[in-house]
């Protein structure tokens, strides 16, 4: 009878199973992969603020640059490309970081969906395994109780057999060591049977752990393959974007190039001189001339330049026969000058001379 009950710790007690040591690892592992997904968002979401912020800032520089208005020629198709390199390099980052944010969406799902699952999961598992560990306790409690037992009949049955070898032993006496010995006898079957059920109870409770164990394993599994697909895609898909907005950076930057090769500094600066028609009349040196010596009269000795107009608009008047006074007008010669149309008066050096204008 000693046999089973002497035989549990290793017959019925899984190590592993019952330490639930392979439940921890695959927990921790689930917990550690949902907090590399949590980083991974994160890097991503920073990434396309940057690439955001970075295309929205080009566009505003294009959109208020006004340095192609001020120049002309190949140059200015040259500046015009820059210009819209720069935009189309700003409108190309804000889709980008859009592309990279739509990749999160489908990460974050998977990662509250992972969470929602451990964390039920976990819940679960605590209940069957609180369930087993009390199997456990009510497995080996059925078992001193049972080896109790055991004992007791044993010291029963030493005690009848030491009461019949007594030559003078009382009917009575002998009659209450059998009773005694039948009630152990049938304490130990009882004792044996709760042993029994209890190591069946338990086993019901371990192989429903394992089965519920088993089943979260699949899933843990499954979801941690989701999990590296979609990290792989998206960085993939990563990777490709940044690849687009390269070449597409690279060809506007041969757009630009492509301009410049047309550009031809000395034609540039010919064009900019005919357009603006710069020296087309060379200007007209001036000439020293020596400022005359003016002697200080009286007043009254010196008529004003205003009674000699007077004085010879008067002359003029009177041998014209009664004309209307024509106005004169002082001028200071500073150099030759020829008239060159009929609108302008021709000039020679002179230190004062006086012409008359019609009014």
């Amino acid at each position: 009878m000693m046999g089973p009950i002497g035989k549990f710790s290793e017959e019925f007690w899984n190590v592993e199973v019952g330490d639930f040591g392979g439940w921890e690892i695959v927990s921790q592992r689930v917990k550690e992969s949902n907090k590399i997904t949590t980083n991974y968002i994160s890097f991503l979401k920073q990434v396309a603020a940057a690439m955001d912020t970075f295309g929205r800032t080009l566009l505003k520089s294009a959109k208020n640059s006004s340095l192609p208005d001020m120049e002309h020629g190949e140059l200015k198709t040259s500046l015009h490309a820059a210009r819209e390199s720069v935009e189309t390099w700003g409108q190309d980052s804000v889709d980008a970081a859009a592309a990279i944010i739509s990749q999160t969406v489908q990460l974050t799902q998977h990662l509250t969906q992972s969470k929602l699952i451990r964390k039920h999961a976990e819940e679960e598992a605590r209940q069957r395994q609180q369930q087993v560990r009390d199997g456990v306790r009510r497995v080996r409690q059925a078992q001193r109780d049972a080896q109790n037992k055991v004992r007791e009949l044993v010291d029963t049955e030493a005690q009848k057999q030491a009461l019949g070898a007594k030559p003078d032993v009382k009917p009575k006496e002998l009659e209450k060591v059998t009773l005694a010995e039948e009630r152990a006898g049938e304490a130990v079957k009882e004792a044996e049977v709760q042993h029994k059920d209890a190591v069946t109870f338990h086993n019901s409770s371990l192989d429903e752990w394992c089965t519920y164990a088993h089943n979260a394993f699949d899933t843990f599994q499954d979801k941690e393959e989701t999990r590296v697909e979609l990290i792989r895609d998206s960085l993939w898909g990563f990777a490709n974007i940044c690849s687009l907005l390269a070449v597409r950076t690279d060809q506007h930057q041969e757009v630009i190039r492509t301009a410049l090769l047309r550009v031809d500094v000395a034609e540039e600066v010919t064009t900019w001189v005919a357009r603006h028609k710069t020296l087309q009349t060379p200007p007209i040196p001036l000439v020293h001339v020596p400022v005359a010596r003016v002697m200080n009269d009286p007043p009254s000795a010196t008529p004003s330049a205003r009674s000699t107009i007077a004085e010879v608009s008067d002359s003029s008047s009177e041998s014209s026969g009664r004309s209307s006074p024509i106005p004169l007008y002082e001028a200071r010669v500073l150099y030759q000058f020829s008239a060159r149309s009929e609108s302008e008066v021709s000039l020679a050096e002179a230190l004062l001379e006086t012409r008359s204008f019609n009014a």
